[in-house]
């Protein structure tokens, strides 16, 4: 079985994960999906791995990316996540270092979702509580998509549910799956919503690449995409 491993871990809005060591600072599924991708070996380049993503994500964040590398830009947009995440969850961030800061974060936000799904917190560590969230979340999800959760591993199931939901997206835009690999899959989701997004906002798509229509997208169009929902804002509660 193959491990997955996610990166600043699962909050994912679609699925409703909650991570077990981590918080997420992203607001989509896509993101999660690559790092799934990286840690599987794939090696396949993202929408959301990209330059023109990352910057976007600076912007927002007024954080200005002239001059650095993407190592630099990318350190300081996790930073700068987590902060406004505390910040709106009334985290004290005077002071801490980023780890600390991230962890309050990822054990005030498990709380909010053991709240909402009645889960007792009382007496229970950090880690058992994320880990019954968590579990609960996936069952849920599972459920929702017909999947059978008797007897597997919480891995097992976060896995099974991830790639289930990437084909039934696929379906649902008319993508055929049968003998593909879930990257694969994946992959062409992205790129007939680029392509998508990109006509309903009127660009001209005639001899362009889909990172070429995601970057137009996120550095011309970025205000009229998410207004609409429309990739990669399409996920964004």
């Amino acid at each position: 079985m193959r491990k997955i491993l996610f990166i600043l871990a699962v909050m994912m809005l679609s699925l409703g994960i909650v991570a077990l060591n981590s918080v997420s600072a992203d607001s989509n599924d896509e993101v999660k999906s690559e790092e799934k991708a990286d840690n599987e070996g794939h090696g396949k380049a993202g929408f959301f791995k990209s330059e023109a993503f990352l910057k976007y994500q600076a912007e927002e964040l007024d954080i200005d990316a002239e001059g650095k590398d993407a190592e630099t830009l990318k350190k300081e947009v996790k930073e700068a996540k987590i902060e406004q995440m505390a910040e709106e969850m009334n985290v004290e961030t005077e002071g801490k270092e980023f780890k600390e800061l991230a962890k309050e974060v990822h054990r005030q936000k498990v709380k909010e979702k053991a709240d909402e799904m009645d889960i007792e917190a009382e007496g229970k560590e950090p880690e058992e509580l994320a880990k019954e969230v968590k579990e609960e979340q996936l069952k849920k999800r599972a459920n929702e998509l017909a999947i059978s959760t008797e007897g597997k591993e919480l891995e097992t199931l976060q896995e099974e549910v991830f790639e289930t939901a990437t084909k039934f997206e696929a379906t649902v835009l008319g993508i055929d799956t049968e003998g593909k690999e879930w990257i694969d899959i994946h992959q062409e989701v992205q790129e007939v919503k680029v392509k998508q997004a990109a006509e309903q906002l009127r660009i001209n798509t005639k001899d362009k690449d889909p990172e070429q229509l995601f970057d137009e997208i996120l550095t011309d169009h970025a205000d009229q995409a998410k207004k609409q929902k429309l990739f990669p804002f399409d996920k964004i509660k």
